[in-house]
């Protein structure tokens, strides 16, 4: 597909789920996170991918176009870009996308707080190359914005003190962990999400990625303490919309309306349900708190079902999300996070099944 028609593909997709998010579309909207899978069908190694911007954006969009995924989504290893430019060590491997070095994060006393800071954005680890992704995917989109995304204040927290420790101050020295937190949020997301707005011309949205800010990794009253007010912090700060959307595990809870009122909190424009939580709870439920809510819906297809599942599976819960879901409009499908262990025939089966059964 040439650059024109790449981008002629991105602004119709884009559209549809404008018009999704708004009312009632030609079709049901599909989305996905899929740097790992396209990484994978391009046969480049995870240490190449992830540090070559012009190699990860254009290969992102011509594999979501390829699979003919109607929008365009930015996505990497947005976990370590903002940990990895204050000096947290990162992991690069050919076999596996990167992480921070579990064994030794950069917060190990409460002295290294001075490594918290401000930092240099046209040079200090990969956020140069974030910037340039953004350059290059709305020069290829044609001036598509997309959604710039940056890793919340927990998760954040996580990666550079650790999860076991992080749990142990919240509990025996709370003043550590708050001003731990706002120096993260203050000293450095809000700056980051700020240079990001520039760098994109016309972006209304910024994500944040928070995967530790789920049940039943946390409870619910320290996802209440420490991770809502803390994206309310950013949100208050900056002019953009800032919104965190994959907070998951409101299954486990005896009333998961608790978990999805949290999470309206920190995403207050649409209500997004994931599997496995959706498959627990059922596409219904979701659909009757975004009507309650007067919201859009975005309902996941998980990743696990998407490696494991038969293609004929796949069709029949991709059919159930969007009949339920998306009566009378507010739909849109989001395959989440497609690797290197998903079938090609799956994700075929579950963009054909939206083309089927999807049309309004």
């Amino acid at each position: 597909m040439t650059t024109s028609h790449l981008a002629a593909f991105f602004h119709e997709g884009q559209a549809r789920y404008q018009a999704a998010m708004s009312g009632v579309p030609d079709r049901v909207p599909v989305f996905a996170q899929l740097h790992e899978f396209a990484a994978k069908q391009l046969h480049i190694s995870p240490r190449v991918f992830y540090t070559k911007p012009d190699l990860l954006v254009q290969g992102t969009l011509e594999v979501t176009a390829a699979y003919n995924i109607d929008v365009a989504v930015l996505d990497y290893d947005v976990y370590n870009i903002e940990a990895e430019a204050l000096g947290q060590e990162i992991i690069y491997s050919d076999d596996f996308i990167p992480d921070v070095n579990r064994s030794k994060p950069l917060i190990r006393e409460k002295s290294d707080l001075n490594k918290i800071r401000t930092p240099n954005f046209d040079r200090d680890g990969r956020l140069p190359a974030v910037l340039e992704m953004h350059r290059l995917f709305q020069e290829l989109t044609n001036g598509l914005p997309g959604t710039p995304g940056f890793c919340a204040p927990f998760s954040l927290a996580v990666n550079l003190r650790g999860f076991e420790q992080l749990l142990m101050d919240i509990y025996t020295d709370p003043e550590f962990a708050k001003v731990l937190f706002i120096r993260i949020t203050d000293d450095v997301l809000v700056p980051w999400i700020q240079r990001l707005q520039q760098a994109c011309p016309g972006v209304e949205s910024i994500c944040g990625s928070d995967a530790w800010t789920s049940l039943p990794i946390l409870s619910p009253d320290i996802i209440r303490t420490w991770g809502v007010p803390f994206v309310e912090r950013i949100q208050e700060q900056c002019q953009v919309k800032v919104y965190v959307p994959n907070w998951i595990g409101e299954a486990f809870l005896k009333n998961p309306e608790e978990m999805l009122d949290l999470k309206m909190r920190v995403c207050p424009s649409f209500v997004e349900g994931q599997d496995p939580d959706v498959e627990k709870l059922g596409p219904s439920f979701y659909k009757a708190y975004a009507l309650k809510n007067e919201r859009p819906l975005v309902l996941g297809i998980g990743a696990a079902f998407l490696a494991q599942a038969t293609p004929e599976q796949i069709r029949t819960r991709v059919h159930d999300y969007i009949k339920v879901g998306g009566a009378s409009g507010g739909l849109a499908l989001y395959l989440c996070s497609l690797n290197t262990t998903t079938p090609p025939e799956n994700v075929k089966a579950a963009i054909q099944a939206v083309r089927d059964f999807g049309t309004y």
